[in-house]
């Protein structure tokens, strides 16, 4: 009887420990995946940046079509940054907008859903959008500013 009361006894304190280990897990996880797509996305804005310098121009594909991965990366890999980063932290493609003028990048984060609102400023849900345009975050986790 002793040995059954020790074993549930283990059993639970196994499952307190995951319930507390796994939240855990899946925040630093999160935070680690918004880290890496945050410096992503600077890397990409530093490397069109220099090529709109040269060209005069963030248009990267023909007017009325939208900006894919490829097309940037065809037209800033290698010279302006050696390996084109296409995919963020939680594994989805970046999102671009362009036109001579401007530029926008997008990070759908971890719900890989676009949000559609154009909210702006700190967030602290790992499912809204980084959006970096004209050169500063737009949209971006708290803490990271």
């Amino acid at each position: 009887m002793s040995r059954l009361f020790t074993a549930g006894a283990g059993l639970t304190l196994v499952t307190l420990i995951a319930s507390v280990a796994v939240p855990n897990y899946r925040v630093a996880t999160n935070r680690s995946a918004e880290k890496r797509t945050m410096a992503d996305i600077r890397s990409i804005a530093t490397a069109w940046e220099a090529r709109a310098d040269d060209v005069h121009s963030y248009a990267v594909a023909p007017p009325g079509r939208a900006v894919t991965t490829t097309d940037l990366a065809r037209a800033l890999s290698p010279k302006y940054i050696r390996t084109f980063p296409r995919v963020d932290g939680w594994g989805t493609e970046y999102q671009f907008t362009a036109n001579a003028d401007s530029y926008s990048i997008r990070s759908l984060g971890n719900d890989h859903k676009n949000d559609r609102a154009e909210a702006s400023g700190p967030t602290s849900n790992f499912a809204s959008d980084i959006i970096y345009s004209d050169g500063s975050f737009v949209q971006y986790p708290e803490g990271a500013g």
